[in-house]
């Protein structure tokens, strides 16, 4: 079955992203030494807010038209060469930010080599056409040259790798496969006739989309905030250790969180094109099973955790460790409400075209998540953090159901009135 395919492949993708870091993290540790290590991996998480920002939410308000109009090859390759066009500008203003910050922050100048090879990942971000392919769902292809190319990188970096005076050469192995992948999906994209050849667009067609996608991105920037704030308002309220509790914890529970995307991706532009038939109540339903998986085996992780997290602490980090068993069991509890919460938002309101109010949910959760943080780490330190994390989210499912039973009146209303 199609479904069961595409989850599989993404998954693939998800388990291959895990891997390739693990497998790489002692060779380059002992060869590369702390220093050099450390400069690529702060460049890894420096480019991860440029490429965020050069996303910008086309990823799913694209697949969610592509998914639509899927048997339009003249209003695909439109599509595409608005979303390319659009984050190819936002891709430059990003890099002259991150030129500029190396030029000029003194902090930075050490890291200038690094950081300049993973603009090699931004242009990635911008050729990788990942949204045509979930649109369309070939992504069974997509996940093939994706690992394909992380494979070689990974080969190409255990072969030249062989000091730390190679530590260049690892930031191109790190960087450089979204780049090869981006330039692979969209040559085959190009060459399979996924789309034709150039199709004229005007600035009105970049100003529309850029707005479209600024919905969504605005709610992940509020995200964002809310989410990696957390280790900075402990370090200053409580000390290094509260941070060093709460980010062990965070690293067990972060891979059970993320656990569902592939399942989401799957079934994305499924539901946008049922929401586009008409097709509100099916779409529903499916949603609903969704929600019940989600909540299911949540379940089973925290039953764990609950039973073995004493246990599991004192194995994988030592008994210095065991303060963070209460914040684990407090955390446990973040993926199931991030599950919901995601469920909802991209299968329960992006995929029937309802952009707007995200930024108005994660706006108000935001602004919740900064007051009451404060007072619970006051209180009980990365437990609080734990704590206040789980109940923002909590209050991100009340704020979507509260819009999707908007959005289901408005779907319900305009039904009634095509009847007439």
């Amino acid at each position: 079955m199609s479904v069961k395919r595409d989850t599989a492949a993404l998954y693939v993708i998800q388990a291959c992203g895990y891997l390739v870091p693990l497998i790489a993290l002692p060779y380059l540790s002992r060869t590369l030494g702390p220093d050099r290590f450390g400069q690529v991996s702060f460049a890894v998480a420096f480019m991860q807010f440029f490429i965020m920002v050069t996303d910008f939410g086309f990823d799913l308000t694209a697949a969610r038209k592509i998914s639509i109009h899927r048997g339009d090859r003249e209003m695909l390759t439109r599509l595409y060469w608005v979303v390319t066009i659009s984050k190819s500008l936002i891709a430059l203003l990003c890099a002259l930010v991150v030129i500029a910050s190396v030029e000029f922050v003194p902090a930075l100048r050490d890291d200038k080599g690094v950081i300049l090879i993973s603009l090699l990942s931004l242009a990635g971000t911008v050729l990788s056409p990942v949204w045509l392919y979930q649109g369309l769902e070939k992504i069974p292809l997509m996940a093939v040259i994706t690992l394909a190319t992380r494979i070689v990188s990974l080969a190409v970096l255990f072969f030249i790798v062989k000091s730390s005076a190679d530590y260049l050469a690892t930031a191109v192995c790190f960087f450089a496969p979204l780049l090869a992948s981006g330039l692979i999906l969209t040559a085959l994209a190009h060459g399979t006739g996924m789309l034709t050849s150039w199709q004229k667009i005007t600035r009105k067609d970049l100003w529309d989309q850029s707005v479209e996608a600024f919905h969504v991105f605005s709610g992940s920037a509020f995200a964002f905030m809310y989410t990696y704030l957390n280790a900075i308002i402990l370090k200053f309220l409580t000390g290094n250790d509260a941070v060093g509790f709460y980010v062990m914890a965070d690293k067990i529970v972060s891979p059970i969180k993320q656990f569902f995307g592939p399942l989401i991706q799957t079934m994305f532009p499924r539901i946008c094109k049922l929401h586009a038939e008409n097709r509100g109540n099916e779409a529903d339903h499916i949603v609903r099973n969704v929600v019940l998986t989600v909540l299911l085996l949540n379940v089973c992780a925290i039953l764990a955790v609950f039973v073995g997290g004493e246990k599991l602490v004192m194995l994988a980090f030592g008994p210095k460790f065991l303060p963070a068993v209460p914040v684990l069991k407090a955390l446990i509890f973040l993926p199931v409400v991030v599950g919901i919460a995601s469920v909802l938002m991209q299968l329960g309101l992006i995929a029937q075209g309802e952009v707007r109010p995200l930024k108005r949910i994660y706006g108000i959760a935001a602004a919740f998540h900064f007051v009451q943080s404060v007072i619970l780490v006051k209180e009980f330190g990365a437990t609080g953090t734990a704590v206040s994390v789980v109940l923002t989210e909590v209050l991100v499912i009340a704020l979507i159901c509260f819009e999707r039973r908007g959005a289901r009146s408005r779907r319900i209303a305009a039904s009634a009135q095509g009847a007439q």
